[in-house]
């Protein structure tokens, strides 16, 4: 899996400093051109299964996170044009929806965070764009709007590691592997990665399943295991 590494220089923002700076929106995604997974939460699976694969994978020893497949071979997102542009008609995840912006630990501040800008974004400090900062130094509308939708994936990503600790507490991961084909014979394989063993669930007891539905879980579940079909639909977008 390809790493996230698309923020080259953090740093952050504040309303002394950047008082007057404007960033300008993304027009080029080329930047995830690249990719050819990328980290979701919980809250996409519905709307990203549509048109990728959804799967885990383990982030180190003790770690399982949900990423959207976005290309089969290495480097290539299939979602990315030659020109930067987001494939039309297609959901983009909000990991790539948040760029350049990021939330990051204040050290030392339990449970807080402060926004960073990627300062090498070709739209950051230009002269059109949306201000960060009215004349008193206080948040514009239009930043707030971007401040709430960071906070509001953090907290989903918060959602979704509880979920994901939820399926290994029951015990419903399997490792699976993909080995694919492609038309012109080229060979493809996926390994590390982890589906949810839909066995497993139906040899839970009435309370698991119970709570699987109350937390909206299952519907999240069922989304997953929907999208792998999707991996026919990458084969055949590559050319």
């Amino acid at each position: 899996m390809a790493e996230q590494g698309i923020y080259k220089n953090p740093i952050f923002l504040n309303s002394v400093t950047h008082k007057s700076v404007k960033v300008a929106p993304v027009k080029d995604y080329s930047f995830a051109s690249k990719l050819n997974s990328v980290v979701i939460v919980g809250q996409e699976f519905l709307e990203a299964a549509k048109f990728f694969p959804v799967v885990f994978t383990r982030a180190g020893e003790d770690q399982i996170v949900p990423v959207a497949i976005l290309g089969l071979r290495n480097e290539e997102n299939l979602f990315v044009g030659k020109d930067g542009k987001w494939k039309e008609g297609t959901y983009m995840p909000a990991y790539f929806r948040r760029y350049p912006f990021v939330l990051a630990s204040n050290v030392g501040e339990d449970a807080s965070y402060a926004v960073c800008v990627d300062s090498n974004f070709e739209g950051f400090g230009k002269s059109e764009g949306m201000a960060l900062f009215d004349d008193d130094g206080k948040q514009t509308d239009e930043f707030k709007r971007v401040v709430q939708f960071l906070q509001n994936y953090q907290v989903q990503h918060e959602a979704t590691k509880e979920m994901v600790k939820l399926l290994q507490e029951y015990e419903l991961f399997k490792d699976v592997s993909a080995n694919i084909t492609l038309p012109k014979g080229e060979k493809i394989g996926f390994g590390r990665l982890l589906m949810v063993d839909e066995m497993g669930i139906f040899n839970l007891d009435d309370e698991k399943i119970v709570n699987l539905v109350r937390t909206g879980y299952l519907a999240w579940i069922y989304s997953h295991l929907y999208s792998l079909s999707n991996f026919r639909s990458l084969m055949a977008m590559i050319k």
